[in-house]
């Protein structure tokens, strides 16, 4: 076919032998079909010889393969193809022609040029002309910094270094006019005159004089030798196999030259993937017409200053998002008749009819025609407006919340079928997002483990950083980090907890649960030694550090004889130091401290390092060894050996990198941690991609090739378009040149290619409201973009209230009744646990976790444990859960490693102080040792329970004080006149009904009270330092461990035979009102006066009270009663315990009279507060789900009366015998 003069030429493609021959296609499979023609009428003369094919990146390789396969049909064969990336083409033709690389020239790579760079950097810059004064000031010392700024000032400078690489690196591409002019000493060629003096002395005070000497010094580059290479193409003589080009939307000016200088002599063809048909770009326009539209892009470009503008388009969309695209149509179209156009679209040409939404966009792009995507929506939407799933914007709360929706949406869509009647299956779904690492934690969670084949959504990651591909990178990311850590007690633990770690250290998982139990109870938090604290500019003390606690523990196996720490005598040693030794470490398992001796020293050794400076080379072996030091990896385990591999290569390539550049620099630990982060962070070039299943995978260019389904989640404002940083220095950004990327328009047209690649359903989503404050926050500009299009299609304003069927916003919880109850049938879920609730979702009637009054009782078996019984009753959902069902919330319990010591003016509740004060120091010695002593005991003062410093010391004066406090009340009982009866614990085996309960009753003290044996059991509770707590603030979960002990020691008395004593229960509490304890200790005085028959009767009524006690207990473990200990004892407290009584009544009689039910805060606190359901780690929520125990609740109701009649059940009436 022939054209006017200026004209491009239409041809037909297979009978072409030279020329730049341009395919174009909306649809990328549709430019496989123009591929297989002309790769078969284009075979070389050699049969052997493959065909070259440039893929326009390596998704688009992996993409190709596949795709020819299966075009040639299950007989078919795709082989003998030579699938090439750009740069590694042009390198090959460079070495054909010119003898040398074009593109991997070592020396200039940037990875390799900033280490020149940084060698610049670091002499005397000014006697080379760079002479800009923000150079000088940032590369200044911070004086202020711990370290006296010497890691500060070597990060600085390599990151000036690596920036200015990568900004070179670009021009070599994009630049190489300014480069060659630079080199010839032209330092104002591309600012001359500037009014602004930044671009100025950017350029003539930084970068060109600094180029000029890495010239020198380097040699020739990329931009000299493809220029040298444009030059020989143009002395080829014609001849030669064609050249395929496969998927591009981007080519660099340098890289099209050479494709143009090629096609002189032999044909190269083009397929390129356009989203219009039409002549958008100014393909097929005459010469004289495209040179005038690009010299007036070109104005809009200089007029823009950098910044964005904007281009009128037939299409809205195009002049939002197409930029990038336009221009490399435009600079496809700019040669001098050198290029032919074949038949442009083929298929596309073809009009659609009962077309979607999704088809309705796209064919509007596709033809350059926005009223194709008109449509009139009724009032109210009708139903197949609501169901058209093709495009859809979903509006979600969370990352997660994304994730739930998105997965029900893709088991929609794999249930039905496309446009062609065929099924949707995982392989024809990829799911991106522009920050993917940000959902990679979160996938699991919601789609299971990657690459596992089973269920209906198995998938794979892709575009994930290495660091999260194996274990063993975040071990190694941890030990870099430690350095500049306090290296507290959990992290130590978590490098223990690491499996190659522990295969070096010769740690089981025993052993590391052993040392885990042994550093909690010596009580580390933080720091190596004192000097390691000092670093933190706090004072360096040695208690709480990982030095000192290595003493507690080394001096409890070499010394400790004691059971019990508080009972365990100090040591001194001969520099002086005092030392607690930690008890229970003997036997073969003390072997375990070398092994965390040998962790702790090479975390020494590392920390040392960490304030060095030493040759690149030297750090490489340094940290190998330090690597082999604390890991040995499974040789069986080909996931660990590639991933141990993989870390090793990081570390060598801190000396090869600068050694491609011909240095060996002076580095900085800090500066090589970056280094090793920076790998660990990075996304592996050589990653894989369509692995089969669904593909999760970053937003990038590579991944814009066909899927049924798309999915791109987290389109958030200000997370989409990305924006580059160039701190000021690269001058591109401000002088721009038609071809030129820029990460914005690099986005927009990466969100257009996505549209135009979904075949069946596009799902597009971002969080369109705040989890906390529930305001509305704004989409991605070119998702709003979308949003407004196709608001006007419809005829909608922006503040128009009508429904949009595309626009989707989803409550707040996976679980809420909109999802289940049919209103809107775009919410639905395919969760059957969620859909047999029923709630709002703001108030969702979630399900207990057990049910009470449901299932039959257990068989407990024969023995019960004493100890059983109190921890039901002191804590029944911890009970319950943890030690019946083996659920175990350790995870988010608070009493785990410490990371900090101790500094407030208190101890732990959990500690006890008072009571282990009490009985194990202060009791013993009274009343002949003085109350309190001048310096607290060893075990309080050297074992880390203590604060440091004037805290410690008020905290103790506070705590001596309530043990004075119990010392006075002890002093009043029988028998404690003149000092304390000795005191110990008794066992006890007594059988209820049909079980035996056993177990140790402690704290139980004997003596001779008017002639006879009384045993009486001493019971201590905290105060607040200037009173003891009063009977009336005791509740269930004091009372009932309390009855257990006094009921069954009791029986066991009885029964043992032999002088039977009297038995008195001793609370050591404030105020003289005490009916709870009277009425037991009454009991049993009246028990022991009693006869025979007397004595079996009551004995008889106290077992019976035990076995309800075992009752309850048995049913609970299967089907538990509303019982929580704080708030079961407050909906009956006001009644046992009235603030004003008139006369001393019988508790139960108190208890009978009709009151109103009121908890208050105790189970739900408000004001900040705490009740006894958040208590952590989360038992008791878990165990009573969403129950509230409202005023008026059947659940209230049942926790009183359960209440009162445990309550009967541990009292006694003073006046009368009361059947529980």
């Amino acid at each position: 076919m022939t054209a006017a003069r200026g004209e491009i030429r239409e041809v037909v493609g297979e009978r072409q032998t030279t020329g730049l021959l341009i395919y174009r296609a909306s649809r990328l499979e549709k430019l496989l079909d123009p591929l297989v023609q002309l790769l078969a009428v284009t075979q070389p003369d050699n049969v052997l010889a493959p065909q070259t094919i440039i893929a326009a990146h390596p998704g688009m390789r992996h993409w190709l393969n596949g795709a020819l396969a299966r075009k040639y049909g299950a007989g078919g064969i795709a082989a003998n193809l030579d699938i090439l990336l750009p740069s590694p083409w042009i390198d090959r033709l460079a070495r054909q022609q010119l003898g040398q690389r074009a593109v991997s020239l070592p020396r200039y790579q940037r990875q390799h040029l900033r280490w020149s760079i940084h060698e610049v950097l670091g002499g005397d810059v000014a006697a080379l002309g760079i002479s800009d004064a923000r150079i000088a000031s940032y590369l200044r010392a911070d004086r202020t910094h711990p370290s006296g700024g010497v890691a500060d000032q070597a990060r600085r400078r390599f990151q000036l270094g690596d920036r200015l690489a990568r900004i070179y690196s670009q021009y070599l591409v994009y630049r190489p006019d300014w480069l060659r002019g630079w080199e010839r000493g032209h330092f104002s060629l591309v600012t001359g005159n500037a009014a602004e003096p930044v671009l100025t002395s950017t350029e003539q005070r930084l970068l060109a004089p600094l180029w000029k000497h890495l010239h020198d010094k380097l040699g020739a580059h990329r931009g000299d030798v493809v220029g040298d290479l444009i030059e020989q193409l143009g002395r080829v003589e014609a001849g030669g196999e064609a050249l395929h080009v496969f998927g591009v939307s981007h080519l660099a000016p340098s890289e099209l030259a050479v494709l143009r200088a090629v096609a002189r002599h032999r044909l190269v063809a083009l397929y390129v993937p356009d989203p219009c048909r039409e002549y958008w770009g100014g393909l097929g326009r005459t010469l004289p017409a495209l040179r005038l539209q690009g010299a007036e892009e070109q104005a809009r470009l200089d007029a823009a200053e950098g910044n964005d503008y904007w281009a009128d388009q037939a299409h809205p969309l195009l002049a939002s998002w197409g930029r990038m695209g336009q221009h490399f149509i435009m600079e496809l179209a700019a040669g001098e008749g050198d290029v032919l156009s074949d038949v442009r679209h083929r298929e596309d040409e073809q009009a659609l009819h009962g077309m979607n939404r999704l088809q309705r966009v796209q064919q509007g792009i596709r033809a350059l025609d926005p009223s194709l995507m008109q449509v009139r929506l009724d009032t109210p939407i009708d139903r197949a407006a609501r169901a058209d799933a093709s495009l859809r914007v979903h509006s979600c709360h969370t990352r997660l919340r994304e994730l739930e929706v998105l997965r029900d949406q893709l088991l929609d869509a794999i249930a039905g079928t496309d446009a062609d009647g065929q099924p949707i299956r995982p392989a024809d779904i990829v799911v991106m997002a522009p920050d993917i690492q940000a959902y990679v934690p979160l996938i699991p969670a919601v789609f299971g483990v990657a690459g596992h084949a089973g269920g209906l959504l198995p998938y794979q990651l892709a575009d994930v950083a290495v660091s999260r591909s194996h274990p063993l990178f975040g071990a190694f990311r941890k030990l870099l980090d430690l350095p500049g850590t306090r290296v507290t007690a959990p992290e130590v633990v978590d490098l223990l907890a690491v499996p190659e770690i522990c295969r070096r250290l010769g740690l089981d998982a025993a052993g590391v649960d052993e040392l885990a139990e042994w550093l909690k109870a010596s009580r580390v938090a933080w720091a190596l030694d004192p000097a390691f604290r000092a670093r933190f500019g706090v004072p360096p003390i040695a208690e709480h550090t990982f030095g000192w606690a290595m003493d507690r523990m080394l001096a409890g196996y070499l010394m400790a004889d004691a059971a019990e720490a508080e009972r365990q005598p100090s040591v001194h040693l001969p520099d002086g130091t005092e030392l607690a030794p930690l008890t229970g470490i003997h036997g073969p398992a003390a072997g375990y401290l070398g092994a965390l001796d040998h962790l702790l020293q090479e975390v020494q050794a590392l920390c040392d390092l960490s304030a060095e400076t030493r040759l690149a080379s030297n750090w490489a072996s340094e940290l190998e060894r330090r690597f082999e030091a604390l890991f040995r990896i499974d040789p069986m385990d080909r996931a660990a050996r590639d991933a141990q591999a993989m870390v090793l290569g990081f570390i060598r390539t801190i000396t090869s990198e600068p050694t491609a550049a011909g240095e060996d620099p002076l580095l900085h630990f800090s500066v090589v941690r970056d280094l090793l982060v920076e790998r660990l962070s990075a996304v592996p070039e050589q990653q894989r991609f369509l692995m089969g299943g669904i593909t999760f995978c970053g937003m990038v260019p590579q991944r814009a090739i066909p899927f049924k389904v798309v999915a791109v989640l987290g389109l958030n404002d200000g997370d989409f378009p990305r924006s580059g940083s160039d701190a000021g220095l690269d001058l591109m950004a401000r002088y721009r040149r038609l071809g030129d990327r820029d990460v914005r328009s690099d986005d927009r047209y990466l969100f257009l290619e996505t549209l135009m690649s979904a075949r069946a359903r596009l799902h597009l989503s971002y969080i369109g409201e705040g989890v906390k404050d529930g305001k509305p926050r704004n989409p991605a500009p070119p998702l709003a973009e979308l949003l407004a299009v196709l608001d006007a299609a419809a005829g909608l304003r922006p503040d128009d209230e009508a429904d949009r069927p595309w626009l989707l916003r989803h409550p707040l919880q996976p679980f809420d009744s909109r999802y289940f109850d049919g209103g809107d049938g775009r919410l639905f879920s395919y969760n059957a646990l969620f859909a047999g609730m029923h709630g709002r979702g703001d108030q969702a009637d979630v399900a207990p976790f057990l049910d009470p009054g449901g299932a039959a009782g257990i068989d407990p078996g024969a023995t019960i444990a004493l100890r059983e019984l109190h921890a039901y009753y002191r804590d029944p959902a911890r009970q319950l859960l943890e030690h019946r069902m083996q659920v175990s919330l350790d995870a988010l319990a608070d009493d785990r490693l410490p990371q900090d010591e101790p500094i407030e003016a208190r101890f732990a509740a959990l500690d006890t102080v008072a009571r282990k004060l009490f009985f194990n120091d202060a009791l013993p010695g009274w009343p002949h040792a003085a109350w309190p002593p001048a310096t607290a005991p060893d075990w309080l003062r050297l074992g880390g329970v203590m604060p440091p410093g004037r805290a410690g010391q008020q905290a103790w004066q506070q705590e001596s004080a309530v043990v004075g406090l119990l010392l006075q009340e002890a002093a009043k009982l029988p028998g404690f006149e003149h000092a304390a009866p000795a005191g110990g614990s008794c066992g006890i085996d007594v059988p209820i009904g049909g079980c035996r309960v056993t177990g140790q009753v402690t704290h139980v003290h004997r003596s001779s009270i008017d002639g006879g044996e009384c045993w009486q059991l001493l019971r201590v509770f905290g105060g607040n330092g200037d009173r003891l707590k009063k009977e009336a603030e005791l509740g269930f979960r004091e009372r009932v461990p309390m009855f257990l002990d006094w009921a069954l020691l009791r029986l066991h008395s009885a029964r043992a035979g032999g002088t039977l004593p009297a038995l008195r229960l001793r609370p050591l509490l404030d105020g003289d009102e005490r009916p709870w304890q009277d009425g037991i200790n009454d009991w049993d005085a009246r028990f022991m006066a009693a006869d025979d028959a007397g004595r079996a009767a009551r004995l008889g009524e106290l077992e019976r009270r035990l076995q309800q006690l075992l009752g309850w207990w048995i049913e609970a473990q299967s089907a538990p009663r509303w019982y929580f200990p704080k708030s079961a004892w407050a909906a009956i407290s006001e009644r046992i315990y009235p603030k004003k009584r008139s006369s001393r009544s019988s508790d139960v009689e108190a208890a009978d009279e009709p009151a109103r039910i009121d908890i208050g805060s105790s189970w739900i606190a408000g004001h900040g507060g705490v009740g006894e359901r958040d208590y952590a780690p989360g038992y008791s929520h878990l165990l009573a789900g969403e129950v509230d125990f409202a005023q008026g609740s059947a659940e209230l109701a049942a926790l009183a009366e359960f209440a009162l009649t445990l309550y009967r059940c541990i009292s006694f009436d003073a006046s009368a015998e009361v059947s529980a």
